[in-house]
């Protein structure tokens, strides 16, 4: 079996699917990437009778690189699919895109890809001098729960930037879930956390690089919690093949991300994502 993301309230089919939290840049390699079912043997449902495909987008706005007061824009792709006799399901849109490959619900293991946005002088002309940091993605697995079925669901996805320096990070996520007619409400905390690796790479400001750019002191920050924060996600069922999604996320850097001179004195701790999505389900022939 597939599963799709598609929608606030989910079962515990799996799935293949996009996820919207990256720049434009990156959709590409997304795409590439995971353009194939969760796992060898869910194949089989892209040529079942009447397999039903969704496709669509999101686009938004948020914080330029980690700390950055400044927003950019984004656009991510997303395409999933499901059997003909399995329900439409939910996803939180700031999800990493993820397949599973263990389990069924009120537990899910699996896959999981999840974007990091890059840095350099052309986002801020005040980051010349500092090492340019390049888009790029942190593989690893996701962990998943439904305590109460269909209501409230616990996350935890873990992954290792693709470069040995990039480091690990830690994304914690509880969501309630509520429909309401053709509307589905959901949100919860997040807390995000990052290895010494991970975080030196956000955050450090290199003896070499303040010594360039005395905007900067030296900096070296340490592994542990980055941000807290929360997302509040709203979905409307237009029909049965169109559906609109929007999202509002905030996160607050804390700790040694919070104290770096990167976002003291250049930036904020207060980071703000905005989005919107429309979503196209078809059935192919049976």
């Amino acid at each position: 079996m597939s599963r799709q993301k598609q929608r606030p309230g989910r079962p515990p089919e799996k799935r293949s699917r996009r996820a919207p939290l990256a720049k434009a840049g990156l959709a590409a390699l997304a795409a590439a990437l995971l353009a194939t079912p969760s796992r060898a043997d869910d194949l089989s449902a892209l040529f079942a009778p009447g397999t039903v495909i969704s496709v669509g987008g999101f686009a938004g706005s948020g914080p330029r690189f980690q700390g950055a007061r400044e927003f950019g824009l984004w656009a991510m792709p997303y395409a999933s699919f499901r059997r003909a006799d399995e329900p439409r399901e939910w996803f939180s849109p700031d999800d990493a895109v993820d397949a599973t490959l263990l389990g069924e619900r009120p537990l899910l293991v699996g896959a999981v890809l999840d974007f990091r946005n890059g840095r350099s002088a052309s986002d801020d002309r005040r980051l010349a001098g500092l090492p340019r940091l390049p888009n790029t993605v942190g593989l690893g697995l996701f962990v998943e729960a439904w305590p109460i079925d269909d209501t409230l669901r616990l996350r935890a996805e873990v992954t290792q930037g693709v470069r040995a320096h990039d480091g690990i990070v830690a994304k914690l996520a509880a969501d309630l879930v509520g429909r309401f007619g053709r509307f589905t409400l959901s949100g919860g905390p997040r807390f995000v956390l990052g290895d010494t690796a991970a975080m030196r790479l956000d955050f450090d400001v290199p003896a070499a690089s303040a010594a360039v750019n005395p905007f900067f002191a030296p900096y070296r920050a340490s592994g542990g919690p980055r941000s807290v924060g929360a997302t509040v996600a709203l979905g409307y069922y237009w029909s049965e093949a169109w559906q609109t999604v929007g999202y509002v996320r905030y996160d607050r850097l804390v700790a040694s991300a919070a104290a770096s001179p990167i976002v003291r004195r250049l930036g904020t701790s207060d980071g703000v994502t905005v989005a919107i999505g429309a979503l196209y389900s078809f059935q192919t022939t049976p």
